[in-house]
């Protein structure tokens, strides 16, 4: 059994799922938008223009994460087990957080001034999903854990790929605002809590690769070093 654990520990992850899927929706329905809850709102949050086409990039959240943890496992299942902890612990704080404090927002408006396919998938998810259980913004948190894990790996190469995806993920943060599902207080409390989780996950990762910097700047020193010597020889010596 140990040894079955071993080999297949990276798959174990996957688990996770469920068990998210079940609290999220057991808080939904504890806290829904009848509850008292307390409202996440800065007056920031009135300049922020309702975009609706901005819903493209929230709805690219769900295949975002999955795939960078699909490329992840196949290439860098190191890298892939950074991921997948820190989206474990973050999400499973957010979640016991609402129960800390029920929190929502009401920034949706009323009624969408145009009908378009934009307009009626947010009406949908509107509908789907309630505007409680938003700060810390699991959408904010989870495309920050999907950048950090691809610009983290060692196997991972491809400059464009990283560049897109951290491009993706930076929309998609910007999208949960644009298109009211949340305060930018909740986006704030996203990063705030990334933030620490990072240093404590990755904290091997940050102090080896100093390391490896202050090993080459000393290396490129003692290069300088000797070639200055060299120069300042009398010409017999040389």
């Amino acid at each position: 059994m140990k040894e079955f654990l071993k080999k297949n520990r990276y798959y174990l992850y996957l688990l996770y799922i469920p068990v998210y899927l079940g609290m999220f929706f057991f808080v939904e329905n504890m806290i829904g938008c009848d509850y008292n809850y307390w409202v996440s709102y800065v007056p920031f949050d009135d300049l922020i223009p309702f975009i609706d086409w901005f819903v493209i990039f929230y709805v690219v959240w769900y295949p975002v994460l999955v795939g960078v943890g699909l490329i992840l496992l196949l290439k860098d299942k190191a890298a892939y087990e950074r991921y997948v902890l820190m989206i474990m612990i973050g999400f499973t704080a957010s979640i016991l957080f609402f129960f800390i404090l029920p929190n929502g927002q009401d920034l949706r408006p009323a009624e969408f001034e145009r009908d378009n396919i934009f307009t009626r998938l947010i009406g949908m998810l509107y509908a789907s999903d309630t505007n409680t259980n938003v700060l810390p913004s699991m959408h904010v948190y989870g495309s920050l854990c999907a950048m950090i894990a691809l610009i983290d790996s060692d196997r991972v190469k491809n400059v464009w790929l990283i560049i897109a995806n951290t491009t993706i993920c930076i929309l998609i943060c910007a999208s949960t605002c644009f298109i009211k599902q949340h305060s930018i207080l909740d986006a704030v409390a996203a990063v705030a809590m990334c933030v620490p989780l990072y240093i404590t996950i990755y904290w091997r990762r940050l102090f080896s690769r100093k390391s490896t910097i202050f090993e080459k700047t000393n290396a490129i020193a003692t290069v300088d070093e000797t070639a200055d010597e060299i120069l300042d020889m009398p010409a017999m010596e040389k």
